[in-house]
């Protein structure tokens, strides 16, 4: 099971057949010490990536946000510690220590740490939607 890592950190590639562990809070451990040092109060990493799927690790400190923007697919945001704000332009959603939000990628979104936090983006695939194309 992955506990820490160096950088430039190699994604799993989730396009071939594997089992891959890892130890989501010691990993932000380490994203925290690097956001500490970042003048964004931020740092991230992207965990597994493949057409279906993509896991990015984040950690915020207080008081910074990722701007607006888009996904590319639906994706999921859950707190794995702290607080964070998901904005979007009809609402704001509160998520503390493990609550999630879902969205589609058309959804123009912001985050923001009320407080150090880490969260999981779990991002969906953005493949081919009609499969007779395939055909």
């Amino acid at each position: 099971m992955n506990t820490s890592f160096e950088r430039p950190y190699r994604p799993v590639d989730l396009n071939a057949s594997l089992t891959q562990g890892f130890s989501l809070l010691q990993m932000a451990e380490n994203l925290m010490e690097e956001a500490t040092l970042n003048t964004a109060g931020r740092s991230s990493l992207t965990l597994a990536h493949g057409v279906e799927l993509t896991i990015v690790l984040t950690v915020l400190k207080a008081g910074n946000s990722l701007s607006e923007h888009p996904a590319p697919a639906a994706a999921a945001v859950t707190c794995l510690d702290g607080n964070i704000t998901f904005a979007t332009k009809a609402e704001e959603i509160t998520l503390e220590h493990g609550e999630a939000v879902v969205f589609t990628g058309d959804v123009l979104h912001s985050v923001r740490a009320n407080e150090d936090s880490v969260f999981l983006i779990v991002i969906g695939g953005t493949g081919n939607k009609n499969p007779k194309q395939n055909e």
